[in-house]
């Protein structure tokens, strides 16, 4: 059993990457986050969490020495009050939205003069591989005994979902399911994950031109960025099964609420992996305030003021 996964073992075990997220929000609500990864240069600059990069980024790397063992990445950045976090670090062209892994974050700061708040509010999207492919799922929680079947059922379902998305006529749909199905009952289903592994373009390539062939020519370039959607999706979530998060943060004024897994001193701790966000969203939150009491107590004492004024007035007017 444990032959037919060895490749992609050697692959996982020697690309581990640690990502350290560090956020630290000042009185203002401006905030500063530093991100730090150390792994495998390979594993580093893929697309399964893409690295931090551009001009509001101060970078400083180890990717370009030569032969070292693994490699160092930071970047520093500071947003502003209320400035919207990325969803993903991600800036090219080659892969689509829906493929990436999304960390939307979110740091709001109000301030209602007699005291102030700060909510920080985050989540690793998931990934929802239990709905999608079951098996991979299996495969993810115990890569040493991997389900029999777990590559032939991802290749199905990037095949069958790619009917599902795309425009297909009415009444072309139907021929182009049966005759999925067919292939996949007659020459897939003998396939074992081994040689589909070393054979996956073929295969893979195969029933692209099954599903493809009774549609529409017009449909030929949505229906293949439907697969790569779908395609570059499960590569980048198998991609992360090594990869360890880390999130701290500090927030001003007195702690009110959080899910961190610990706290030390003022600082927040979160500590997840692929496991922890493979189906649902991991999410991770946070809430503190600023009490004034001497802006609180004179805000009382004017609104007496204001209300014996007032009641005065109405005494005189009558």
């Amino acid at each position: 059993m444990l032959k037919k996964i060895i490749p992609i073992i050697l692959i996982l075990v020697f690309s581990c990457v640690e990502h350290k997220l560090f956020f630290q929000v000042v009185p203002d609500g401006s905030y500063q986050i530093e991100y730090k990864a150390h792994g495998d240069k390979g594993d580093l600059i893929d697309f399964d969490f893409t690295l931090p990069s551009g001009k509001k980024w101060t970078i400083n790397s180890t990717l370009d020495e030569l032969e070292a063992e693994t490699y160092d990445y930071t970047a520093r950045r500071d947003f502003k009050r209320n400035e919207t976090f990325q969803k993903t670090f991600y800036n090219g062209d080659s892969l689509y939205f829906e493929s990436l892994l999304k960390h939307p974050i979110k740091v709001k700061h109000s301030n209602w003069l007699f005291w102030e708040t700060y909510l920080f509010e985050g989540r690793f999207m998931g990934r929802m591989i239990e709905s999608k492919y079951p098996l991979v799922g299996e495969f993810l929680k115990d890569t040493e005994d991997p389900p029999d079947g777990w590559m032939r059922e991802a290749l199905e379902y990037l095949l069958t979902e790619t009917i599902n998305q795309s425009d297909i006529e009415w009444n072309t749909r139907p021929i182009i399911t049966a005759e999925l199905k067919n292939w996949i009952d007659t020459n897939l289903q003998s396939v074992n994950d081994s040689t589909l592994f070393e054979e996956m373009d073929y295969y893979k390539n195969q029933g692209i031109d099954i599903i493809m062939q009774p549609a529409s020519p017009d449909l030929y370039n949505d229906m293949d960025s439907i697969f790569k959607t779908l395609e570059d999706e499960l590569h980048i979530t198998l991609d992360l099964i090594d990869d360890n998060f880390s999130l701290q943060l500090i927030l001003p004024g007195i702690l009110e609420y959080s899910n961190a897994d610990s706290l030390a001193g003022d600082t927040l701790f979160w500590s997840f992996h692929l496991e922890d966000y493979m189906n649902d969203d991991y999410i991770f939150s946070a809430f503190s305030g600023i009490s004034y009491p001497a802006r609180q107590k004179w805000g009382v004492i004017i609104l007496l003021f204001l209300f014996v004024f007032f009641i005065g007035m109405k005494i005189r007017k009558n």
